[in-house]
């Protein structure tokens, strides 16, 4: 079974459940509704909330917010400010649910695809994004919502938010891509050389629950020293 077969079907049983469900993390009272990714079935959200960098007196902007975290965890950490964004309304609801439900105010949340609804005039200490890791041929249609956070054709979307990206960033800003082991390097590398950008690898992990290693990259220009 190819990895895009296998995320297919992990996609389709991560629904299977009875929803909304309900949850605990960080000491968070969280619901995490239907038609959203399942912290259940997909576990990085909590890997990559408890080895992020620290961001205590920075801004954050977060693509892909899901049902809400990590973004929602690093508002509580200190954040001045964290711009949460995701492609589905469905996310964007749910991750403004759970805000609410926890009384964390210092969070926007707006559907965006990637960079197109955030304002080319703002910019972040931060930019963070779970990038769908699983290549597909270019012309791949996604089936449902779902596939969009996981399944990446041709890598058209890494290759829009590295190229995007550093608009973005405050001068001693950084992107912080998580992007797991079962993604395709030889191209991850290639779009780093298309755009002038050098990555240092922050810090990986093995999931216990498939065999996959979870991974966050520091990306800058290159010849800038990178802030982390």
């Amino acid at each position: 079974m190819s990895d895009l077969d296998r995320v297919r079907q992990r996609l389709a049983l991560s629904q299977q459940h009875t929803f909304p469900l309900h949850m605990q993390a960080f000491g968070m009272d969280l619901v995490v509704n239907e038609g959203v990714f399942s912290p259940r079935d997909f576990h990085s959200w909590r890997w990559y909330a408890e080895n992020f960098p620290s961001v205590a007196g920075k801004s954050v902007l977060e693509i892909g917010c899901g049902f809400g975290l990590p973004g929602l965890y690093l508002a509580r950490l200190g954040a001045t400010s964290m711009v949460a964004c995701d492609i589905d309304p469905k996310a964007v609801a749910n991750t403004l649910e759970n805000a609410a439900r926890n009384g964390i105010r210092n969070v926007k949340v707006i559907e965006s695809d990637i960079f197109s609804n955030i304002p080319s005039d703002q910019k972040f200490d931060f930019i963070f994004w779970n990038c769908p890791s699983i290549f597909a041929p270019r012309d791949y249609e996604y089936r449902d919502s779902l596939e969009r956070g996981a399944i990446n054709p041709g890598y058209k979307l890494l290759r829009r938010f590295l190229s995007e990206g550093p608009d973005f960033l405050t001068e001693a800003g950084s992107i912080l891509l998580g992007l797991a082991s079962d993604a395709r390097d030889d191209l991850f590398s290639e779009i780093l050389m298309a755009n002038d950008l050098t990555s240092v690898l922050l810090g990986s992990a093995s999931d216990r629950h498939v065999s996959v290693t979870y991974r966050i990259f520091s990306i800058g220009k290159r010849g800038r020293k990178q802030p982390l």
